[in-house]
């Protein structure tokens, strides 16, 4: 029986990390928090899932945090599934087309929404407009690029309503058709999968031109995922409920609770058996240390896989317009230290935004070696002024990332450049970013299997690094309007070897993705992180 005290774990791990860091004062107060906050049922029948990031909120229309996606998946449903890389499947709906340009999209016949509502081609056709709308703020709509009616940023032109390429034809059928035919993968992963719909009945209720702060996406109450939302106890947990009209069967573990804690507070409620798993996939990162040392456990499962996520230095393109300079950046920071340092080899260096689980990385483009004296030659050959300060930001709660910044400041300190750290929880540190608010940032992003990337880098996207490049632009238009995987492979290759001369960013790690999860949990995370709440309605405990 899993005795649900988290507070005295916590407060274990709170007093840990105090003698390990003694000036942690940030760690011990999210802690301190929690255990305040934090009473959970008696019940057995609950799901405690661990994540070392903070959510910005449930707006499904608006959410770049890889966290606060990965638990709106537990109520939001989207059209397919995709439970292994490039492999999807009808979810709610199936996608079928006959010419790679116009696509059929039919909606399950028992899919309702919570509260009794019909789940319709409206709902769907509706989120499209809302996501297209030029007025409403959204993270998503460079996934509906393609469709006929938008533009490349995925949105409709001043006073148009609705997407000329969307047809409802009936309440169980729409069509959507694309500006040319495009590669079914490149649709399925950007509008069958990574769109989530949300009840048109309940958001056109909303002003959606606010609905970040809408009831909505505050305390929402209808869905046709999983699971239904029940509290979110900002910072410290989410809470969410079995959703007994969920089209795939009611799951059989009632509750479902991801509770937001650091790395130390994870490994130590996991050995407790408080922790049932962590939410892996980047954002619930133990320190390898950690887990070699729970892999010593016979009650803790742990398997490695390669993933999509990278960890990045971004660097304000805007503030930072010479390339010399950004190159002088590439070349002085040790990447391979922490690979083999604080990855102890559960990873791999990466040359550009490309893994090794990717069919498009290109294998003969290596990553630029560490070389601080080219790093010195380059910094001097850009003229920047060296007397100024250059300022690192630094998301909490991912330890080994903050590792990294450590290493990294040493590293341009090293060549010359005087930079100081600042930190904040990831929500205010992922929202400065998205305002180009940062000089440097440390920042991870779990990428498309598809290899269209457009979405974070084009002018037209969300473009956190402000790059703008004609060139780049073109080519990633290029890449997403190709049908065939050879032309593709090219496109992409000459997009990696751009950013690699550009120098846009600097490509840190990419960790390997780990399952850790105690032995008495039948179900879990999946090797693809992705598709792993494909089936969490048959997930049991023994």
């Amino acid at each position: 029986m899993k005795a649900k005290q988290l507070s005295l774990v916590i407060a274990t791990a709170a007093a840990l990390l105090l003698a390990a860091c003694g000036t942690s004062n940030g760690s011990s107060a999210g802690l301190t928090t929690q255990v305040q906050a934090e009473e959970t049922s008696a019940t057995d029948n609950t799901l405690d899932i661990g994540t070392t990031n903070t959510i910005s909120g449930f707006n499904v229309f608006n959410t770049t945090d890889v966290a606060g996606q990965w638990i709106q998946r537990f109520m939001y449903p989207s059209l397919l599934d995709q439970p292994e890389a490039g492999v999807f499947e009808a979810n709610v709906a199936s996608m079928t087309t006959e010419d790679n340009l116009v696509y059929t999209i039919t909606i399950k016949d028992d899919v309702v929404w919570s509260d009794g509502t019909p789940f319709t081609a409206d709902d769907v056709a509706y989120n499209f407009n809302v996501i297209a709308n030029p007025n409403v703020e959204t993270s998503n709509s460079a996934n509906l690029k393609s469709i006929e009616g938008v533009d490349d940023a995925g949105k409709l032109a001043e006073g148009t309503e609705t997407i000329s390429g969307v047809r409802v034809i009936n309440d169980k059928t729409l069509t959507i058709t694309l500006k040319t035919a495009t590669d079914p993968t490149y649709v399925y992963e950007n509008i069958g999968f990574k769109i989530m719909i949300a009840p048109k009945h309940v958001v056109e209720k909303e002003d959606i031109y606010n609905l970040g702060s809408s009831e909505f996406a505050t305390n929402p109450t209808v869905f046709a995922g999983p699971y239904k939302f029940v509290k979110y106890e900002s910072g410290s947990y989410v809470k969410m409920v079995a959703n007994e009209s969920y089209h795939k069967g009611k799951p059989t573990i009632e509750n479902a609770i991801v509770h937001i804690m650091d790395s130390t507070g994870m490994v130590i409620a996991l050995q407790a058996r408080e922790l049932d798993m962590t939410a892996g996939g980047g954002i619930a990162l133990i320190p390898i240390s950690d887990i070699k040392f729970l892999e010593q456990n016979e009650d803790i499962y742990v398997e490695s896989n390669y993933g999509t996520s990278v960890q990045f230095m971004y660097i304000n393109n805007e503030k930072f317009d010479n390339a010399t300079f950004r190159q002088a950046l590439l070349a002085a920071v040790d990447r391979d230290r922490m690979s083999e340092g604080l990855l102890q080899g559960e990873g791999e260096v990466v040359p550009t935004t490309y893994t090794s689980i990717s069919a498009y990385k290109d294998p003969d483009l290596d990553p630029v070696a560490y070389d601080p004296d080219r790093a010195k030659e380059l910094l001097a050959e850009s003229g920047f002024d060296t007397s100024q300060t250059i300022k690192l930001a630094v998301p909490t709660g991912n330890v080994t990332r903050m590792y990294a910044a450590n290493l990294i400041e040493q590293d341009l300190e090293a060549i010359g450049l005087d930079v100081v750290q600042t930190s904040a929880d990831f929500t205010t540190h992922a929202a400065n970013v998205s305002a180009g608010d940062y000089d440097l940032a440390m920042m991870g992003l779990a990428l498309n299997v598809d290899p269209d990337q457009g979405s974070y880098w084009s002018s037209s996207g969300l473009n956190q690094v402000n790059i703008n490049d004609p060139e780049l632009d073109q080519l990633i238009s290029q890449g997403a309007s190709q049908t065939s995987f050879e032309d593709r492979y090219e496109t992409y290759k000459a997009i990696q070897a751009r950013f690699q001369d550009q120098a846009y960013l600097v490509p840190l790690y990419s960790d390997y993705q780990f399952t850790i999860q105690t032995t008495d949990l039948n179900g879990g995370i999946q090797p693809f992180w992705f598709g792993s709440l494909t089936d969490i309605q048959e997930w049991t405990f023994n």
